[in-house]
């Protein structure tokens, strides 16, 4: 007997993001929607600058630093959250779009299939990186592309909990596994997997390890253009521990 598989199905021009699954069978599916993390995917990695944070607030091994810093008293809780913004915004200069995203999003918007942000950042950071996010200006005037939902970590619970993508998926009117969620963490890895969503992962220099975790595995981000435009399979998902 073979192994139970995911296919999802070309994308076409005349596809539209839509809850109905038209003539898909049960394990056949579209993509109608791509969930983006920001950090270290739509833009270069914070990797300096949160280990910063964990150093300063001295978060203990193994532990995730929001999560820590939401168990603190008051009083240290409104510092560490202030040291945090605080790193984020020295970052903030030095945030570069990723290689192949321009060409990514073309892609997307050409074929509309909507596009999401789903970050642990502040809304502040989101802000100043949709600045960035436009092409080379067509016809004399730049094309801005949107994102929407926006979901930071003001939403709870945040990701790697899967609350954040079933959320946009009922803004979509979409189902979760008809999603795709792209990020560079294990946390973006178990919150799409364990949504149903498809997995993948932007490699990096300090990432690879992660690839296990990942239906999907990418050097930049325009090789997903291919699997979209061609279709893919995959075998069925099984919720990340």
């Amino acid at each position: 007997m073979s192994n139970p598989v995911r296919r999802y199905l070309p994308i076409s021009p005349s596809v539209t993001p839509s809850p109905k699954v038209d003539n898909d069978t049960a394990n056949t599916r579209r993509i109608r929607g791509v969930v983006f993390d920001m950090d270290g995917t739509l833009v270069s990695p914070m990797t300096e600058y949160l280990r910063e944070m964990r150093i300063r607030l001295n978060v203990p091994p193994g532990e995730d630093t929001l999560l820590y810093v939401s168990r603190l008293p008051e009083p240290e809780k409104l510092a560490a959250e202030e040291t945090i913004m605080a790193i984020e915004t020295r970052a903030l200069e030095e945030m570069r779009l990723q290689p192949g995203l321009a060409e990514l999003l073309q892609f997307l918007s050409h074929h509309k299939i909507p596009r999401a942000i789903l970050t642990r950042n502040n809304r502040q950071s989101v802000d100043h990186m949709l600045q960035q996010v436009m092409t080379p200006h067509h016809n004399g005037q730049p094309q801005v592309f949107t994102f929407d939902p926006i979901v930071t970590r003001d939403f709870q619970p945040i990701k790697p909990e899967p609350a954040p993508l079933y959320h946009i998926a009922a803004c979509w009117g979409v189902r979760p596994e008809e999603l795709v969620m792209v990020g560079d963490h294990r946390d973006d890895l178990d919150c799409g997997r364990r949504a149903g969503a498809v997995a993948v992962l932007l490699k990096d220099k300090v990432n690879t390890h992660f690839m296990p975790l990942a239906d999907i595995c990418l050097e930049s981000l325009d090789q997903l253009i291919s699997y979209l435009e061609k279709g893919f399979t995959l075998p069925e998902a099984t919720a990340s521990n």
